[in-house]
């Protein structure tokens, strides 16, 4: 099955998608210029500087929970970067032209089918059975991605739901034997890290400087820094799709383990690994009810991913500005806005929050082409959000180009493009012209 898995690296025993916001504003070569930055250009050292302070305290206020103190470092850190704001440190990479034409269900269900036969092959509870994290090219979230997405489509296709499940059962097995007994799904060590020279390299330098951080090959502690969430918020919401098709007891109660872990990490300046937690937190309240799961789901999003939006939807360091940590950021959202109960007083606030971003990634799509990027986002909100034309028509844009003329695939997003079809065709008035 396609995998779509963000590039990491590992700094001080922790999986990082890339370094903090602070070091996402470190000196670069540039020199400052009246011409507005490039995507993918960094700033010049003299608004590195100007912006170190409020990194800093950025960082010194997530750290103790300060809402306040993370909004006014936040001012800080816009004022100071000026036009870098929101500038993303990698140029997103579109492929036009933009084809808003209806995309056909049919076909999508065709190919996501056989994708789904192709993919089984490859899938690491098949090719690892043992769980050797000397063997992962990607750690846990390799299994997490088409465990969520087998579970799903189970549903999704009644005469292969039997054949589906015993799939879903074994790769939830492999996950909750893999589980640290703190409750964190680790990140593993060894050779077969991908990209070699970027993660391999940087894991052995980490386990060097601190070999301390290494329990029998694997990695549950990642220091405060934030990027076990990453891994662990994908796994422990792959295994409550898991329980959600079987109701086997253990894949819910792997998850709370998970989701209690996610609950007592601190807030790191890294908007998007916060967000993971959020993700997984906010399906654990639909999936039990619980309001702890909720209220820190809410907590989380107040204090350590809405404050860093800029208005016009995009996160405002480097790093999360960029297209693929957009999606994540949106994606995990999504899930908290679907678990709110109608009349709760953080819904206003999240859904402009959402409206924004996902009005940007409509627009930049439209107007430039696909990016590899929101399709899933798209859909969901279509379907819990409720139907808007520009976000539909950025779907079939996205859906048209996908695989073609070197574009990637929609991968996984396939899912939610199908399971808004279901929910549309359930609902025909809700079905867009």
């Amino acid at each position: 099955m396609t995998s779509i898995s963000p590039r990491r690296t590992l700094i001080g025993g922790a999986l990082l998608a890339l370094p903090l916001v602070a070091i996402c504003w470190l000196s670069s070569q540039q020199s400052a210029n009246a011409d507005p930055p490039r995507p993918g250009e960094r700033p010049p050292p003299e608004i590195v500087a100007k912006a170190r302070p409020a990194a800093k305290a950025l960082r010194e206020a997530l750290a103790a929970n300060d809402a306040a103190a993370v909004r006014s470092a936040v001012a800080r850190g816009i004022e100071a970067l000026g036009p870098w704001a929101g500038n993303p440190e990698t140029a997103t990479k579109h492929y036009p032209p933009v084809d808003r034409s209806p995309y056909d269900v049919a076909r999508a269900k065709d190919w996501w089918l056989r994708e789904i036969e192709r993919g089984q092959r490859g899938l690491p509870w098949r090719k690892n059975p043992a769980g050797d994290p000397r063997k992962m090219p990607a750690g846990l979230r390799e299994a997490a991605w088409p465990l969520a997405a087998l579970a799903r489509s189970a549903v999704l296709f009644p005469e292969q739901r039997d054949e589906l499940t015993r799939e879903v059962r074994a790769g939830a097995d492999w996950l909750v034997k893999l589980q640290d007994q703190s409750g964190v799904f680790p990140f593993p060590i060894g050779p077969a890290l991908e990209p070699r020279e970027k993660v391999g390299f940087i894991v052995a330098r980490a386990i060097k400087e601190h070999p301390e951080i290494v329990v029998n090959d694997w990695i549950p502690d990642d220091r405060d820094d934030g990027g076990l969430q990453f891994d662990n918020g994908l796994c422990g919401r792959a295994l409550v799709e898991a329980w959600e098709l079987t109701r086997e007891p253990k894949y819910l109660a792997a998850a709370r383990k998970a989701g209690d872990w996610a609950s007592s990490r601190p807030l790191v300046s890294n908007w998007n690994y916060n967000a993971f937690s959020v993700g997984l937190l906010a399906r654990l309240a639909r999936a039990t009810g619980e309001t702890k799961y909720l209220n820190a789901a809410i907590q989380k999003t107040e204090v350590g991913v809405l404050p860093g939006q800029l208005s016009g939807g995009r996160w405002f360091d480097a790093h999360n500005a960029c297209a693929v940590y957009h999606n994540i950021l949106l994606r995990e959202l999504l899930e908290l806005d679907r678990s709110l109960p109608k009349e709760h007083p953080f819904r206003p606030t999240l859904g402009d929050a959402l409206q924004r971003g996902l009005d940007q990634a409509a627009d930049e799509t439209l107007a430039e082409g696909y990016s590899g990027t929101w399709t899933d986002n798209f859909a969901q909100a279509l379907q819990w959000i409720g139907p808007q034309d520009k976000w539909r028509a950025a779907m079939h844009a996205n859906l048209n180009a996908s695989g073609k003329g070197g574009a990637p695939s929609a991968g996984y997003a396939l899912v939610a493009v199908l399971e808004l079809a279901a929910a549309e065709a359930a609902v025909p008035a809700r079905i867009a012209p």
